[in-house]
């Protein structure tokens, strides 16, 4: 199924309000969650941001999905999600 939304989460070091965001975005419909893709671009976090991420990735794999790289900044985070997004 094609997806009818990306969203993407630039992250870097937000292992405090990360379970938040990423719970703010699970739907309950199964149906409209198929269509939902959230891609979490951590962004060289040093805290557990990324293990996090994961977890979300590992509960609901077709729709989060994460991508660990290096440090950079706010928009290459952004034009990463954009090369990514399905």
């Amino acid at each position: 199924m094609d997806k009818l939304l990306t969203i993407v989460i630039p992250t870097y070091n937000m292992q405090d309000y990360l379970h938040r965001c990423l719970d703010s975005l699970v739907l309950y419909d199964g149906a409209l969650m198929e269509q939902l893709e959230v891609l979490v671009i951590n962004d060289g976090s040093k805290d557990n941001s990324s293990a996090i991420a994961h977890e979300y990735e590992s509960k609901y794999p077709n729709s989060f999905r994460v991508i660990d790289k290096e440090n950079g900044n706010y928009g290459s985070c952004i034009n990463r999600g954009l090369k990514e997004a399905a």
